[in-house]
């Protein structure tokens, strides 16, 4: 009997810690999604909080350093335009990112500066690429 107990507590272990892995990785996977209106509507405070912030790319407000490989701009909410975000990121940007194109901004809010330091940027995919649909 002692040894089949010895197998049903460690069985009990593993899937202990199992759960417990699958409940940690999707809380890191579980981002909030806002559009930039959210922001300032938001009841929660989202400082330091990895978001993505969904928007468009503001014509004209991309600024470029291409020996640092930092990049900034305003991100336009999709609906509301006169709501923005500035965007400070660091790194290699996508080949189809340009002014005017829908962007989800993934980074860290600082809501004070109104400044979102973003970790990633997606490009929405042209229409160009998606399957026509009219027969």
């Amino acid at each position: 009997m002692g040894i089949r107990k010895k197998y049903i507590v460690g069985f009990i272990v593993i899937l202990i810690t199992f759960g417990f892995l699958v409940y940690r990785g999707m809380d890191g996977a579980m981002m909030v999604y806002v559009n930039v209106s959210e922001l300032d509507t938001q009841d929660a405070n989202k400082e330091n909080e990895t978001l993505q912030v969904a928007g468009i790319v503001e014509p004209g407000s991309i600024e470029s350093n291409s020996s640092t490989r930092q990049i900034s701009f305003m991100l336009q909410d999709l609906n509301k335009p006169d709501y923005t975000l500035k965007v400070n990121y660091n790194g290699i940007v996508p080949d189809n990112f340009k002014p005017g194109i829908q962007v989800v901004v993934q980074g860290v809010l600082d809501q004070k500066n109104k400044v979102i330091k973003a970790e990633q940027i997606l490009v929405k995919c042209p229409s160009k690429y998606q399957e026509d649909t009219k027969s």
